[in-house]
């Protein structure tokens, strides 16, 4: 049985590693790292996490549940009714890839999580069904905007193919250049 001691030790160690996956991706996780970023012993996150690949998924549930949350509460507290074509842009991404997410290494970072799937195949059910949660979020923000007819598939591939290809590009411009693309998307769809 655990105490309440040991679940909070077990807790930070969990927080500590969603903010290293969340700030620099699931390749910044290791024991040791957590540990310091938690601030406890080594021996603490060997004892809670035997497995590194156990942490990571910890860790990465824990990044897409606070997203989702944050990202439903900004969806609910939205107005229904018609917004331009820039705005529902920036609610989109706000919902995609996160609030405050702005420079080219916090997006950076957030794709990692989901290339990371490739090496640690654990991962792939918890980032699908963060997926889907953006997905039916990202569904409301279009309804709520007056975007019904905007497939949400084919926004999510636009604004990842956007996103990525800026990072490769570089120059520092991958948010301006997905609000753009997304934006583009939504006016033409408004106009057929």
């Amino acid at each position: 049985m655990t105490t309440p001691k040991g679940e909070a030790r077990r807790d930070a160690i969990v927080a500590a590693a969603a903010q290293l996956v969340a700030d620099h991706g699931p390749d910044a996780v290791s024991h040791r790292a957590v540990a310091a970023a938690a601030g406890v012993p080594l021996a603490a996150t060997t004892y809670y996490f035997r497995a590194l690949g156990d942490l990571l998924v910890a860790a990465v549930t824990r990044v897409g549940e606070t997203e989702t949350t944050a990202a439903a509460a900004a969806v609910a507290a939205l107005p229904t009714g018609r917004r331009s074509t820039h705005d529902t842009a920036v609610v989109v991404l706000d919902v995609l890839l996160g609030a405050g997410r702005q420079t080219d290494e916090q997006l950076q970072a957030h794709y990692e999580r989901f290339l990371a799937a490739g090496r640690h195949p654990a991962l792939r059910p918890v980032l699908a069904a963060t997926r889907a949660r953006v997905d039916q979020l990202l569904a409301q923000v279009l309804a709520r905007g007056g975007h019904r007819e905007v497939p949400v598939a084919r926004l999510v591939a636009l604004a990842d193919g956007t996103a990525l290809s800026a990072l490769v590009e570089g120059g520092g411009g991958a948010r301006a250049a997905t609000e753009d693309a997304v934006a583009e998307l939504l006016s033409r769809r408004r106009r057929w």
